[in-house]
């Protein structure tokens, strides 16, 4: 497998596929994964060299912005205790009744694979409320494979990263991949942003790259931009919003930082929203969180908090018609075609006004012909490619026609023409 072929991304929220040799024990596999790993390498010094060509007079090319991006800088002075037994009791709840959903509510065999790899530590100390391990995990969750699946360097080269000194030859890739993102993301938002509004909080030790001052997070440049893209259909300042697979809560901070007055939802895995809600709650203790098990969820609840983190089993409860918009980000690429149906009958349910999904061309045209054949209440009012995860923005090297085609991605938005029926 080389990289063109991970068509989530490379150092992207929501995720990257993450290869290491003590699950492989056939000795196919291992020469197998031997041979993607010198591919990986082979077009990771591809792009490097390209980037430097591309990059050659431009003054963010200095490899010395991913050594500062790089560095370690665990934020320790925060008493959160409090916080994370809040967190567990939400978590063991939402397990606990997991078992008693529809199986349209069950996590992919993808994500229980990163469970049974990656999660077990992370899992058992929200079970067993291990505050102070919980807190050594979330503290350094960009890091830590606590979470595996939403974020990490791909084929398991941590050690080439987070080890030391980082080889000029992986500075260059990153580098490189950071400075088209960034450019695509100029682009994107026609230029209304300036680097500073990418700036997040150093929560969890964040990497990425360190530009004129500014620390650009890994993924912030796309969750910025979906979180514009957002917006865009808010008729007021004043309006809720449902995410459907919110990983860690990238595109979330920008979405509340930058709107005060918008109330966010989100439905995700117990494991993504725990950490989610470490994320959130740290980055915004001022606003009003609600959590499983602590309210049942009803249009007052919604109208009386500002962020409401559920496990996803949860959105067959949300009121009809108590969200503006709904936003979802590659999550409902990989579930199953009956779970695809639940959720889109709770889509149309409770979306007042429009539905925005990015993700891959089978889920894309699945969701279009849901909406055409079960919901005709919404209308396909736009669709376009998504570069974000092309081989040249996604970092993924400059080779293979097919890896591209795999990577190809599609932004669709569907407008509701019967509003407040």
């Amino acid at each position: 497998m080389t990289l063109e072929q991970l068509p989530r991304g490379t150092f992207e929220a929501r995720p990257v596929l993450m290869v290491k040799f003590k699950y492989l024990r056939h000795p196919f596999q291992t020469a197998n994964a031997a041979k993607g790993m010198l591919a990986a390498r082979l077009n990771m010094w591809k792009f490097g060299a390209h980037g430097s060509k591309r990059y050659k007079n431009d003054p963010r090319f200095d490899l010395q912005n991913v050594t500062d991006g790089f560095a370690s800088h665990i934020n320790d002075s925060t008493d959160d205790t409090k916080l994370l037994e809040r967190i567990c009791e939400a978590y063991i709840k939402s397990v606990e009744q997991q078992q008693f959903v529809s199986k349209a509510y069950e996590a992919t065999e993808w994500w229980q694979q990163v469970r049974q790899r990656s999660l077990e530590p992370v899992i058992t100390a929200l079970q067993s409320r291990d505050i102070d391990r919980l807190r050594m995990m979330y503290r350094n969750f960009f890091r830590d494979p606590c979470s595996a699946g939403l974020l990490g360097v791909p084929f398991g080269m941590s050690k080439a990263y987070f080890g030391g000194k980082i080889k000029d030859f992986h500075r260059r890739f990153y580098l490189s991949h950071a400075l088209y993102r960034l450019d695509y993301w100029k682009a994107q938002t026609d230029g209304r942003f300036e680097l500073q509004d990418l700036a997040s909080p150093e929560i969890g030790n964040p990497f990425g790259i360190r530009v004129n001052g500014t620390f650009v997070r890994v993924g912030s440049e796309y969750a910025h931009c979906c979180a514009s893209r957002i917006c865009d259909f808010l008729e007021s300042r004043s309006a809720t919003v449902v995410e459907i697979g919110g990983g860690f809560g990238g595109m979330a901070y920008y979405l509340l930082r930058d709107h005060a007055d918008v109330t966010y939802l989100n439905f995700d895995l117990p494991e993504t929203i725990a950490l989610s809600s470490y994320y959130l709650l740290r980055s915004f203790p001022h606003l009003r969180f609600l959590l499983y098990g602590e309210q049942e969820l009803t249009k007052e609840a919604i109208e009386h908090v500002d962020v409401i983190l559920m496990p996803v089993f949860e959105l067959k409860n949300a009121p009809k018609e108590s969200v503006d918009v709904t936003f979802s980000s590659h999550a409902m690429s990989d579930i199953s075609s009956e779970a695809l149906i639940e959720y889109m009958s709770h889509i149309a349910r409770i979306t007042r006004r429009a539905f925005l999904y990015i993700g891959n061309s089978t889920a894309k045209k699945s969701i279009s012909d849901l909406v055409a054949q079960n919901h005709q209440s919404f209308q396909l009012k736009a669709v376009r490619p998504s570069g974000w995860h092309s081989h040249k923005v996604s970092g993924a090297g400059v080779g293979g026609a097919a890896g591209v085609a795999t990577s190809t991605m599609f932004e669709q938005c569907f407008v509701r023409t019967d509003p407040g029926s």
